[in-house]
């Protein structure tokens, strides 16, 4: 019987450290490219030697859940990407029309992650979308092209949704269509009547989510997205 036992050994420091930055992943409480504290402050917080949190966030990069950039700047990434990421780059390169599932899949994803937003958005998240359409708005008065405010529009939009996987799920598809954005809203941008259609679309969103109305949140992000959907074929040469 003794076989069916593994004796217990002491946690190394690195792991323990490893463990904790994980679940709060996990747990949606650190976002999908947010930025994690400096090392000196960090260790400081964790109680640990700077030597202990380098090795937890080795392990970490090694997972595929953080990502150390130039100047040690750390940031969280989508869940997804540890392992999605490099067959669906893959995929999007192989044909526009391939790219164009992708933005199907993302489209619905979208409605229902607005959907569950009217259901669970807090008063402190519905005031971060509001502020966010008046960034809109300013790109719009300064001629500046909207895609990031833009992003970060729907992004929020997936936090009010509570659900941590919609958010991770979402940040991946935007990671992966950087450059079809890029061209899509060059073809939304040639206009004033694309700006303003395109702001006052994301306004009815916000006000379907204000009103905690599922229904009618999910439509207007459709409404939304159908019109996108035409831009996005024109962008890419989809007949």
């Amino acid at each position: 019987m003794k076989e069916l036992f593994t004796p217990i050994t002491p946690k190394k420091i690195a792991d323990e450290i490893t463990d904790q930055i994980q679940l709060l992943i996990f747990q949606g409480t650190l976002k999908p490219g947010q930025k994690l504290p400096a090392e000196r402050e960090l260790a400081q917080w964790l109680n640990v030697s700077r030597t202990s949190l380098r090795d937890a966030l080795n392990d970490l990069q090694g997972m595929g859940l953080v990502e150390t950039q130039r100047g040690n700047r750390t940031f969280v990434r989508p869940i997804t990407t540890c392992s999605i990421h490099d067959p669906f780059v893959a995929f999007l390169a192989s044909s526009p029309e391939n790219v164009f599932k992708l933005f199907e899949v993302r489209k619905h994803l979208e409605v229902g992650a607005a959907s569950l937003a009217a259901e669970r958005a807090t008063e402190a998240q519905i005031s971060l979308l509001e502020k966010q359409l008046v960034l809109m708005q300013n790109d719009i008065r300064d001629n500046h092209l909207g895609a990031k405010t833009g992003i970060e529009f729907h992004i929020l939009v997936a936090e009010a949704s509570h659900n941590e996987l919609h958010l991770h799920l979402i940040n991946t598809f935007y990671d992966l269509l950087q450059e079809p954005f890029r061209k899509a809203w060059g073809e939304v941008f040639r206009d004033k009547e694309g700006w303003t259609k395109d702001l006052n679309q994301h306004k009815a969103i916000v006000e379907a989510i204000k009103e905690h109305d599922p229904s009618a949140a999910e439509n207007a992000v459709r409404v939304h997205l159908e019109d996108v959907e035409k831009v996005w074929k024109r962008a890419l040469g989809i007949p």
